[in-house]
């Protein structure tokens, strides 16, 4: 007898999330979000940006979508380096904060969208200048 081919248990494909995530996914980002600020040394701007755009990455889903320009670490350079610095002050019991997490969480997401509308623009532009050129 072959076996059934409803596959309904099954998780379904890889693809860009909901925000319906499991509290454990986020969590797990969170906990990795938290090494990251932590483990530097000597830590810098940029290491709270890199550490701020794979929070974001890994939350939302999507490897790395976030584009990176002058206006987006402008208008949310602050808000990074506070909560990099909430981090660093909570020391290990950080992952334990919940204001914490939900900081992260709204950073993240609002990072992921502001850089989605940037690239979609960019998108439309470039294709008006396309219809445009012919």
């Amino acid at each position: 007898m072959t076996p059934s081919q409803n596959q309904s248990g099954v998780n379904p494909p890889a693809r860009r999330r909901s925000g319906r995530e499991g509290p454990r996914e986020l969590t797990a980002a969170f906990r990795r979000y938290v090494e990251r600020v932590q483990s530097a040394e000597n830590p810098t701007a940029r290491d709270d940006l890199d550490a701020a755009l794979t929070l974001a990455d890994e939350i939302t889903g999507d490897r790395r979508s976030t584009a990176i320009d002058a206006s987006l670490v402008r208008e949310y350079g602050a808000s990074i380096r506070q909560l990099a610095k909430a981090v660093r002050q909570a020391g290990r019991g950080a992952v334990a904060h919940p204001a914490l997490l939900a900081r992260a969480i709204v950073l993240a997401r609002t990072l992921e969208r502001t850089g989605a509308g940037r690239r979609v623009g960019r998108i439309q532009r470039d294709r008006e200048l396309a219809v445009a050129a012919r």
